[in-house]
């Protein structure tokens, strides 16, 4: 839906799961892993089932599954990440090669900047691209403020392209529960987090990795209208006052001619 193209291209083992290809394609493309995911590969989903209590839904454990038994070469798939936004991927296995070892896994080309997280999804970036290229825009300034001066057409590599292997290993001990909560030994004794109830913070960190995944992917979703009223009342008040400050600059010239 975007165009021009935000792509990558990235090489990974075949005999990788699909929960290693989801990392290297959250750290390719300029993901976080701060929202759930799916793969859909011919009529099958796959995904973090340990997130699928009910058992209502037929979606398959992609930590059972090797990239290389599931898309041959010059198949294609698709993979969602972040369903309140809805960011699809179009991934196509352009070349397999028969290697001595597994290649270490890189990013080797692509074009322009991921979209930042909890932007809107691509109505949302197009509204973000539109707003940070017109200074006029009554949301500019709060928009450069929120997407850390977003450029959109932004992709650099390295000449050797860009080694995952680091990033991947960050997502994935985040993922297995080193989160900053347990690596700083929280007790919630030691005092309020953000003036949270003690039995609240004590649930939180009794959860499992994936179930804390959940419920911060349902925390997003839920403040997702209230970011976007205050964006907007930022870009109001943004607008006044640049609005004041012409018309303070047009009276000191009236006063400065007469």
């Amino acid at each position: 839906e975007i165009e021009p193209s935000i792509w990558r291209t990235v090489e990974v083992p075949g005999a990788w799961s699909l929960e290693d290809v989801h990392l290297a394609l959250q750290v390719a493309m300029g993901w976080t892993n701060s929202h759930l995911h799916q793969f859909k590969i011919g009529d099958r989903l796959y995904s973090m089932v340990d997130l699928d209590d009910s058992g209502d839904l037929e979606i398959e454990d992609e930590r059972e599954y090797r990239l290389q038994d599931l898309v041959q070469n010059g198949g294609s798939f698709d993979y969602e990440y972040d369903f309140g936004d809805g960011w699809e991927h179009d991934v196509t296995v352009k070349k397999v090669t028969t290697v001595a070892k597994p290649p270490r896994p890189r990013c080797v080309a692509g074009a322009r900047a991921c979209p930042p997280e909890d932007c809107g999804g691509s109505g949302g970036y197009e509204n973000l691209l539109e707003a940070l290229a017109d200074p006029e825009h009554e949301e500019h300034d709060s928009l450069v403020t929120w997407s850390n001066d977003f450029k959109p057409e932004r992709f650099v590599l390295p000449n050797n392209g860009l080694d995952l292997r680091e990033e991947i290993a960050k997502l994935r001990a985040l993922a297995d529960g080193d989160d900053p909560l347990e690596e700083h030994d929280v007790d919630p004794d030691d005092g309020p987090i953000l003036d949270l109830p003690k039995p609240l913070v004590e649930a939180v960190l009794a959860l499992d990795p994936m179930q804390r995944a959940a419920l911060a992917a349902l925390i997003a979703g839920s403040l997702a209208n209230e970011i976007v009223e205050v964006r907007h009342a930022s870009g109001q008040l943004a607008g006044a006052m640049k609005e004041r400050d012409k018309k303070k600059t047009r009276r000191h010239r009236k006063r400065a001619r007469s």
